[in-house]
């Protein structure tokens, strides 16, 4: 359609149109015939409007509508908004483009003037960085690893350091230890050649330890949190073995990422003194049918250290 006709309609129906003078950031590259286009148009002396309004006169004053802006400022606006376009975008300094006024009625010049002036005034933007950048380049210094939530309990005995993983949301307390899960952990303990009998020490570790986000509770923080739990367990009772129930407690102590089927059954040297080996968890034992007897084969490596420690002990 016709810009004019399209105008025409729209100020028939009272919409106000607006265009805009000079490019915008990031948007489309504006038609050229955008420049140029002016409403409404001036009509010349002794013609009816395009509207159909009334004729106007050769001695008729026009109204402020007409004399917005003549054909000649038109162009010259038209040539002013794409000079300043090619200087915004290229950052070179903007030379204004002169005006012809002499050949424009009185009415029209003050105007074109006006235009000129305020176009001259106004400083190229220079290029620059965009306003918005995407979240992962907001991110990228922050660590989003984030560690999976657990519960430990540390449970200490004459001989032997127990640590077991309870289900991260059970509401077990460090003085509510369950009684047929101690019951059962008593027979394993006795039946390895362990102490076993009564608790010494309780002790529950929940990962996170805090509800927030603002602190740090990643892998490498639990993990540390955990080695200075049992550092000072340690030090506290020493014990000659650490029995590891759970893929958590396994991770933890032993610093190792593998999950529990690549870890348990196998002694390790938790220090020179102090023997360690991983197996499924107390709840586990409870829950899965056939995992009791999985974890007798699990513990063989170590009641074979036992027997010989005890026999060259007594030797």
């Amino acid at each position: 359609m016709d810009q004019s006709l399209r105008h025409e309609y729209l100020d028939a129906m009272g919409i106000t149109s607006w265009l805009p003078r000079r490019q915008l950031k990031a948007a489309r590259p504006t038609p050229d015939w955008v420049f140029e286009f002016c409403w409404p148009e001036q009509a010349p002396a002794g013609t009816a409007q395009s509207s159909g309004g009334p004729t106007a006169t050769s001695g008729a004053q026009p109204t402020a509508s007409q004399a917005m802006v003549s054909p000649e400022a038109s162009r010259a606006a038209a040539k002013q908004a794409r000079a300043e376009l090619n200087a915004s975008l290229s950052g070179e300094p903007l030379q204004p483009v002169k005006t012809p006024v002499e050949s424009t009625p009185p009415a029209e010049q003050s105007v074109s003037a006006a235009v000129a002036s305020a176009d001259a005034s106004l400083t190229p933007v220079p290029p620059s960085e965009p306003e918005y950048v995407s979240a992962t380049e907001l991110d990228t210094s922050v660590d989003k690893s984030e560690q999976a939530p657990f519960k430990l309990s540390f449970m200490s005995y004459g001989d032997c350091l127990v640590i077991d993983s309870l289900p991260p949301h059970a509401r077990q307390s460090a003085s509510q230890a369950d009684t047929h899960q101690q019951i059962l952990l008593d027979k394993i303990l006795r039946s390895i050649g362990l102490q076993g009998g009564t608790v010494a020490n309780y002790y529950m570790l929940p990962w996170p330890m805090f509800a927030s986000k603002s602190l740090d509770q990643g892998p490498e923080q639990a993990r540390m949190t955990v080695q200075h739990k049992l550092k000072k367990t340690l030090e506290r009772q020493p014990v000659s073995v650490v029995l590891l129930l759970g893929q958590a407690a396994a991770q933890m102590v032993l610093e190792r990422s593998e999950p529990l089927e690549q870890l348990r059954g196998m002694l390790f040297s938790l220090r020179s003194d102090v023997k360690t080996l991983a197996s499924a968890s107390l709840t586990e034992m409870m829950t899965v049918p056939g995992c009791k007897r999985e974890v007798w084969t699990d513990l063989q490596p170590l009641l074979d250290h036992l027997e010989k420690s005890a026999g060259a002990a007594g030797a």
